[in-house]
């Protein structure tokens, strides 16, 4: 290839690997001279083409007078020296530095195959005919060997190197791994040798503006931004300021379509540009920002958002603040509209699609992972821009999708949220909903006193709402939390209280629901002919209702009642009927729990029991039920054992052990760990 060209993130090392790799290559014997200009393509009075041709043939040592005023004919006559030197033997590297675009460097193409021209700009020049390469950040232990170096070259017996712990790293990852913010911060220190590496992390962590803490009174990460944000078209810096609205780290096309109120091709061209500019990043269809530029992104957003900061008329920036906040509404509206559609699917009795929704679970549950950061995000960015009704039902929505995949931290931080402004705006409704999903969020996450107070505020709400239908569901959850933190005379009652009144009230999917509860706490104190009793009639209920996921959840608790009052082959029938109704559901961790529940029945052979674990523990992986699929593995573990597999068993026992140290739970981690220790003795 004659042409090369690299193209990057202002700051990311572009012109630092030309030269290094042009030195390198003379060195070795590849070149016999070379030739370098730098082009300004991204200044205000960036170099003109016949500027850079003058400049070229002086250094070819063409004298003044005999350089043409013609842009063509000094091209000519470059081509011309060019070709003399390859005539003699001698080959040339061209480092045209800085290019904004190919028009600048198209007529600096060496005409003859021997010398070679290496171009780097902030764009790719795909319609150069080069061999492109996109330069990216540093990887994290190059960032951090940077920032080293840069301070060992200035003092080669600088100790904070040594003494900086894991503060390098965190200062590289603040910088973003950019080697531009890197050479900045370590001037910083250089600069303040009495400072260490630690106080200056903290500094630009807690500083209000990272682009402004990035500068060292020579370079400035914002300054380099500014060059490349002033050369975009005004509809792509619009889209460019409006990216930064977006709740979450990525955007897929249809948002930015929203976001740009333009059609799928229109957005999708103007993304395309911006991506050549280097200002976004483009994967599987999803466009996102590096940090830093993301920063500058969001400062030139609030600076619309804030008409004093305009230096155009009062009335122009409320228009551009006025429209902007449109836009961001719009936005938010369109998750939360469209999150409607896809946890939709995510039920059995869920209606045909219409045209536009998603035509099936697979489909949405893709959208709905994909856009999760975006959906959790949006509910806290329409809290703080005010748009209550988002902030406060989005939650709601998206409480199906959350404890499908078991994403409870997000579940709590939403609907915490929720709590907040319902309120603030006095939705007494509303906040006791909230508090009531929050309770049961809380539970699921073990987190049994935060999750009491939650069911406490909610069931006062709905007392003084007079709704005993909703509190009766508090009821039913607050027993499981009581019953799960070891408080089953406390959990019988209230569940036992929650069935009651859903009977008074004629909700039959919350009386099947609150009636498996109470047949789990009469368990707990071995009263297996009340607990069959109402196992059985929760699933019938929920039969008779057509909900399959919860009729097998009904089903798995009658199997164990039955089966402690020792009528085995009905335990196994119920369980069959449960596993055939977990996987007509296509939810993966109610399959999961069924299959726990089959590998626990009495009489099952260890490969038995093998097979079904096997099984719960790759429905488990798909249902994101890390601490399930921990269980399981340990009970693969437990059934080899006791078919004498004992190198098997230790192998699914230290990753049942690896998965509970990864989530924290050491307790039972320490359990799995007394098990290995036993087989290894």
């Amino acid at each position: 290839m004659l042409v090369a060209s690299i193209g990057g993130l202002a700051g990311v090392g572009k012109t630092a690997l030309a030269l290094t790799a042009g030195r390198a290559a003379t060195e070795a014997g590849y070149f016999n001279g070379s030739l370098f200009i730098d082009l300004h393509g991204y200044d205000e009075s960036p170099v003109q083409v016949g500027q850079a041709l003058e400049a070229f043939l002086r250094a070819l040592g063409v004298a003044h007078d005999a350089i043409p005023e013609a842009v063509e004919e000094r091209a000519a006559l470059y081509r011309s020296e060019l070709a003399a030197w390859a005539g003699q033997g001698r080959c040339l590297l061209i480092v045209a530095d800085n290019a904004s675009s190919a028009d600048q460097v198209r007529l600096l193409l060496p005409g003859d195959g021997a010398h070679r021209l290496l171009v780097t700009s902030r764009h790719t020049l795909a319609t150069l005919n080069a061999r492109l390469l996109d330069l990216g950040v540093l990887d994290p232990q190059a960032a951090v060997a940077l920032l080293r170096h840069a301070l060992l070259t200035a003092d080669p017996t600088d100790r904070r190197v040594t003494e900086a712990g894991t503060a390098l790293q965190e200062l590289a990852s603040l910088c973003g791994h950019l080697p531009l913010a890197l050479h900045i911060s370590a001037a910083l220190l250089i600069l303040e040798p009495d400072q260490t590496v630690a106080e200056l992390t903290a500094e630009l962590a807690t500083a209000q503006s990272r682009l402004s803490f990035l500068d060292d009174g020579e370079r400035a990460v914002r300054a380099f931004f500014d060059l490349s944000y002033r050369r975009l078209p005004p509809d792509h810096a619009a889209l460019f300021r409006l990216l930064a609205l977006n709740p979450g780290s990525d955007i897929g096309l249809g948002a930015a379509a929203v976001l740009a109120d333009l059609p799928l091709p229109a957005v999708r061209a103007v993304l395309r540009s911006l991506v050549q500019a280097h200002l976004l990043d483009c994967v599987n269809q999803r466009w996102s920002m590096h940090d830093l530029v993301r920063d500058y992104a969001i400062e030139l957003a609030r600076s619309v958002s804030n008409p004093q900061q305009h230096t155009a008329a009062e009335g122009a920036g409320q228009d551009a603040a006025t429209e902007q906040a449109r836009r961001h509404r719009r936005l938010l509206e369109h998750y939360a509209t469209t999150a409607v559609s896809a946890c939709a699917r995510l039920g059995m009795q869920a209606a045909p699609p219409a045209p536009g929704d998603f035509a099936s679970q697979d489909e949405a549950l893709a959208w709905l992972d994909d856009e999760r950061a975006n959906l959790t995000g949006a509910v806290a960015a329409a809290a703080e821009a005010g748009h209550h009704d988002i902030a406060v039902n989005l939650p709601v929505v998206l409480y199906d999708y959350l404890t499908w995949r078991g994403y409870y931290d997000d579940l709590i931080s939403v609907t915490t949220t929720a709590c907040r402004i319902a309120h603030q705006s006095g939705a007494l409704a509303a906040e006791a909903g909230a508090w009531n999903n929050l309770g049961i969020a809380l539970s699921e996450a073990s987190r049994y006193k935060e999750a009491f107070r939650a069911y406490e505020r909610a069931h006062d709400l709905f007392t003084s709402l007079d709704n005993d239908n909703e509190r009766g569901k508090v009821l039913n959850g607050l027993g499981s939390a009581l019953r799960e933190s070891g408080r089953p005379a406390e959990a019988l009652r209230a569940h036992q209280e929650a069935v009651a009144i859903q009977r008074v009230a004629g909700d039959l999917r919350e009386q099947a629901a609150a009636l498996n509860n109470l047949s789990l706490a009469y368990q707990d104190f071995e009263d297996y002919d009340e607990a069959c009793a109402a196992a059985e009639e929760a699933a019938s209920l929920f039969q008779r209702l057509g909900d399959i996921a919860n009729e097998a959840t009904a089903l798995c608790t009658a199997a164990f009642a039955l089966q402690a009052r020792g009528k085995i082959e009905e335990a196994r029938a119920a369980c069959q009927r449960a596993l055939t109704a977990s996987r007509a559901v296509g939810n993966p961790l109610v399959e999961a729990a069924t299959l726990m529940t089959c590998a626990q029945l009495d009489g099952l052979t260890p490969q038995e029991q093998i097979e079904y674990l096997l099984q719960a523990e790759v429905a488990c992986e798909r249902a994101n039920a890390a601490e399930l699929r921990a269980a399981a593995l340990s009970g693969i573990g437990v059934a080899l054992t006791t078919a004498g597999e004992i190198g098997q068993a230790v192998t699914y026992f230290v990753r049942a052990k690896s998965m509970l140290e990864d989530l924290g739970l050491t307790e039972q981690a320490a359990e799995v760990h007394d098990n290995i220790t036993a087989l290894q003795s």
